[in-house]
């Protein structure tokens, strides 16, 4: 029903990403070189990413290895 819809919270589509790649929260944020508490805000519903971090998780889900490759070849 809507009210058990209400009631339902919704898991993060960041959360989802990360799990469907197997990584552990500070896995994930090492690799995507995201701060881990600002990665477990965004999982845990206090924060929403905003448009910019949006679309790097859309690029994370899309081709995960593609934006690891693109992240290693940056020079330090």
């Amino acid at each position: 029903t809507g009210a058990d819809l209400a009631r339902m919270k919704r898991t993060p589509r960041t959360k989802v990403i990360r799990r469907a790649l197997g990584l552990t929260q500070e896995e994930f944020a090492a690799r995507y070189q995201i701060p881990v508490g600002t990665l477990r805000d965004w999982e845990q519903g206090r924060v929403e990413p905003d448009q910019p971090a949006r679309a790097y998780l859309r690029a994370i889900a899309g081709n995960p290895d593609g934006v690891l490759l693109g992240l290693q070849a940056v020079p330090s």
